[in-house]
Parts: structure tokens; C-alpha cells; sequence
């Protein structure tokens, strides 16, 4: 836990800022009580929805997987003769 002052808050509050953003908890104190808690926010746990995945998309709409072969030729074919 780092501590600051309202007069570093107010002149450095860049580094005052990457403190809080690198995790830290900062007190901030006005003639030597503290006044103040800066306190990280908490990132929030991002959900998957599975349901809009391409995957799940293919599959549904009826298209054929390439073989291994297809996909080989397909690839010999792409790269040309050069």
C-alpha cells in the first residue's frame, strides 16, 4: 500500500495513476491524516457465449468438412508454379 499526498496527487497524479493501475492500493493523506483510499477496480469476469461461435455456426448450416486430400490439393493448387 503507497500513500500521497493531495499536493502529489494534484502535481504527479500521472504516477499516482500507474500506482492505482499497477494494482496498488493509495492512501491519500491531507496534513498527515488520511482522507482518502484509491482502490483498483476489479476486472469483471467476461462471459463466452459458445452459442455465437463459428464453429457451432458451420455446423449448423449443412457444409461439408475438406478431407485431408482435398485440403492438400487445394493447397498445391493455391500455390502456383513459381
Amino acid at each position: 500500500m503507497k500513500t500521497a499526498t493531495v499536493r502529489e496527487l494534484r502535481n504527479q497524479y500521472r504516477s499516482v495513476l500507474s500506482w492505482v493501475e499497477a494494482g496498488e492500493e493509495v492512501m491519500i493523506s491531507k496534513r498527515g491524516k488520511i482522507i482518502a483510499r484509491l482502490v483498483p477496480e476489479k476486472p469483471k469476469p467476461t462471459k463466452v457465449d459458445w452459442t455465437q461461435s463459428a464453429a457451432l455456426k458451420r455446423d449448423r448450416t449443412g457444409m461439408t468438412m475438406l478431407t485431408a486430400e482435398q485440403a492438400k490439393s487445394l493447397l498445391d493448387y493455391s500455390r502456383g508454379n513459381y
